[in-house]
């Protein structure tokens, strides 16, 4: 009564003018309420309490689903009814509150109400959802109002690609309804978002909680932007908003989107006023899978206590509340079952401290059997399924919490895994002398493990197969006069790892790619890699098959070493479980040598040349001589940029190949090669003189030359040389120049040449000679 007492102060307007005896009831009906976990303060004004001491007070909800939230009909009042529930009406708030319903979650979506660059709400749609607000605050209840099906890239949508547009609606709307209903007191409390994710993606509903890919990172990141925009706009707004408690969703709403490690919780500058929000339609197979199970059968209520532990651990331990606020389990014409579930979930929901509002679209025997929520019948005003509704009110108190003489163990999780082995966990049951673990074969459980200690809390169980589903359960006992008493069982589904992928290599590399491949993974569904970028791991590529085994990656650097990463994994049922990583270094080659060229030659040698490879370390340059490649010289550095080959043979085709090379550590990474040919220039010819002369004409001879195809014979005329005769045979050794002048001297040059292909190549000149024809 004193904690109630002190709650009861805090109420800043509570009216003064009770007399004595309406006093004396108020405390005594709140004596009564303190019993359970799920209190509900008076009707007085609710200001000053922090979040965990609202949530302490707000108990069981209601969704008015799928009415304010409804996105057809566009800009009128008249959507709330375009998705086929009938208008709010007063009297329908009087039939929840008379169910034993505390509180009211008012989905409320804003977007199609809106008009201009600024997102200003329509007047009449804000008057409407005020109605509707007060049918529930006239009832002394608690309500939650969010943004609800906005998110489209149209208004809000949760990418660094649409940020801008993102935050400016968020604050738009938040800054709009916060002033609105800046007067209100506790009971009304803001939820910055509904489920925000990434619509109409293959992320939307599902991604790895330990291992969120990129766009998920990404769209955390926008969330965490968007929930403190919605809280920094909620605060600025003024009145009592400053006072107001929050709720804040991660991805998607779900548990393990405000449990991954890049959620983060908003700043506040009101401290001990927000509140996490979750969706928990859990066990999913049970729950909301039209294609799962209709019957709640013991093995699936340990995922009903992965989720309140998950939640107790992560925030409630920490000093932050949390609010279902949306679950409920779909009708499969199976009334016991679901109330079976009512009995274990909301118990949970007692025992945990965490309020629930129960989702009501009004949908009781849909053709999608997923999606079956209808609760109250809004038209006649009863409820569709009542006992399961009065076991959700009634499982939702603690005092009404099923009990047992031995409690059940808690927690009973897996705390690591590996292919073939699980190592399971749970908490110390203090009442117990010890435990009993067990493991389904197939056909009937069979006991692995006795404990005779309680503070025993821990095995790991080894010889398992990779990549599938193994049940345990665990009871606890308690030994009295040698007899065992025993609790019930707790249950835990774990999934084995697939076995680490093996024959990962490199089967072939350039200077800016590598192709890797690996060994088909036959206890997988699929592979991620990943290449570390310098700080982190990026994941490049998933594949949906196990027959991928191989990957071309581009857009690499040459000369660099990249490592790369690869996992398997195997979906069961929603879940991705993953193999542990194989890892591999690549270390990609030089590229590969441009400008090579010769740069002189003669008729026994070649000048080769070529740019600087700033990638390299040196080179290696290979002449081919006729049957193979033979490595002529090897360069230590990159700056020798020219290499001298002598020893060739005149008028021939010599073939030469470049590559360069980069020292990794004691390997050598080699580039491509670059090819050249070189043909040299024939011999210079000899024996170049005078055979005779006349008075107008002088006889020139020379020996044949092997090396070449003919001749060229040239004669300078006084400012440059002229060719006079050209030989396309090395058989012709003479020549007789004609028409000179007597009494004179004339130059005389020769080359010969060999035609290999299209190209001449030239010998030397052979030495001047200088003839004078006689008198």
């Amino acid at each position: 009564m004193a904690n109630y007492q002190e709650r009861r102060e805090k109420m800043s307007t509570a009216k003064k003018t009770l007399s004595v005896i309406t006093a004396v009831a108020i405390f005594a009906i709140a004596a009564l309420m303190t019993m359970c976990v799920t209190q509900v303060a008076s009707a007085a004004e609710m200001n000053g309490n922090t979040a965990t001491e609202l949530v302490s007070f707000i108990g069981t909800g209601w969704n008015l689903g799928n009415t304010l939230d409804a996105i057809g009909g566009g800009n009128s009042p008249s959507s709330e009814t375009s998705w086929g529930n009938p208008k709010t009406t007063k009297a329908m708030i009087d039939a929840v509150k008379a169910q034993g319903f505390s509180a009211v979650r008012v989905p409320v979506s804003w977007g199609n109400h809106t008009t201009g660059d600024n997102f200003t709400i329509d007047s009449k749609w804000l008057a409407r959802v005020k109605e509707v607000v007060d049918y529930c605050i006239d009832n002394d209840m608690y309500v939650i109002l969010n943004i609800h099906h906005d998110t489209s890239t149209q208004y809000y949508y949760p990418s660094s690609e649409y940020k801008e547009r993102s935050v400016k609606f968020v604050n738009s709307i938040w800054t709009q309804v916060a002033k609105y209903f800046k007067d209100y007191d506790q009971k009304l409390i803001f939820e910055t978002l509904n489920e925000p994710r990434l619509a109409g993606t293959g992320d939307e509903w599902w991604f790895d909680v330990n291992y969120p890919n990129n766009a998920v990172r990404d769209s955390i990141s926008a969330i965490n932007a968007l929930n403190q925009t919605a809280v920094d706009a909620i605060r600025a707004a003024g009145g009592k908003n400053t006072d107001r408690c929050i709720m804040v969703p991660g991805y998607g709403a779900s548990i393990d989107g405000c449990t991954t490690s890049t959620f983060k919780l908003p700043d506040d500058s009101t401290p001990n006023r927000l509140i996490v929000s979750v969706h928990a339609y859990t066990p999913y197979n049970f729950a909301l899978n039209a294609n799962g199970t209709a019957e709640f059968t013991n093995d699936l209520k340990n995922e009903v206590d992965y989720l309140y532990s998950t939640i107790k651990s992560h925030f409630i331990d920490k000093g932050v509340p949390a609010i279902i606020g949306e679950t409920s389990a779909s009708n499969k014409n199976n009334a016991a079952e679901r109330v079976k579930w009512a009995q274990y979930y909301m118990g949970k929901s007692a025992e945990y401290g965490v309020p629930c509002m129960l989702w009501d679209n009004n949908a009781f025997n849909g053709s999608d059997k997923g999606e079956c929520h209808g609760h109250l019948n809004r038209s006649t005003l009863g409820w569709y399924d009542k006992a399961f509704v009065d076991a959700v009110i009634k499982y939702g108190k603690q005092s009404e919490s099923p009990e047992s003489g031995l409690s059940t163990v808690k927690v009973f999780k897996v705390k690591s895994k590996t292919n073939i082995s699980a190592n399971l966990q749970w908490d110390k049951n203090t009442s117990a002398s010890g435990y009993e673990l067990q493991k389904y074969n197939g056909s009937n459980w069979e006991t692995i493990k006795t404990f005779t200690s309680n503070a025993n809390t821990s095995f790991n169980v080894t010889g398992l197969k990779a990549s599938t589903t193994f049940k345990f359960r665990l009871r606890a006992y308690k030994t009295i006069d040698n007899v065992k008493e025993y609790s019930a069982f707790t249950y835990l589904d774990v999934n084995t790892r697939p076995y680490t992928t093996t024959g990962m290599k490199c089967s072939s590399k350039t200077n800016v790619s590598a192709n890797l491949q690996w060994n088909k993974n036959i206890s997988a569904n699929g592979y991620v890699l990943d290449k570390y970028d310098g700080s982190k791991w990026v994941t490049i590529k998933t594949f949906t098959s196990n027959a991928n085994t191989s990957f071309n990656v581009t857009g690499l650097k040459a000369s660099t070493t990249f490592k790369f990463r690869l996992r398997a994994y195997k979906t069961i049922g929603k879940v991705k479980e993953y193999s542990a990583f194989t890892y591999l270094n690549v270390n990609t080659r030089p590229y590969t040598t441009t400008g090579m060229k010769c740069s002189s030659k003669t008729n026994v040698s070649a000048n080769l040349q070529w740019n600087k490879n700033r990638s390299a370390d040196g080179y290696v340059l290979d002449k081919y001589d006729g049957k193979k490649w033979v490595t002529i010289k090897t360069f230590t550095s990159n700056a020798n940029t020219s290499f001298n080959v002598t020893g060739l043979k005149a008028s021939t085709t010599l073939k030469f190949r470049l590559r360069a090379y980069k020292n990794f550590g004691s390997v050598k990474e080699y580039s491509a090669f670059t090819y050249l040919n070189v043909n040299t220039r024939p011999y210079t010819t000899t024996g170049f003189k005078m055979k005779s002369a006349t008075k107008n004409a002088i006889t020139l001879q020379w020996n044949k030359n092997i090396s070449a195809s003919g001749y060229c014979i040239e004669k300078w005329n006084g400012s440059k040389w002229v060719q006079i005769k050209r030989y396309t045979s090395n058989a012709n050794v003479t020549y007789t120049a004609t028409g000179l002048k007597a009494n004179t001297a004339y130059k005389f040059r020769i080359r010969a040449y060999k035609t290999i292909g299209n190209v001449n190549e030239y010998s030397a000149y052979s030495a001047i000679v200088t003839a004078r024809t006689k008198k």
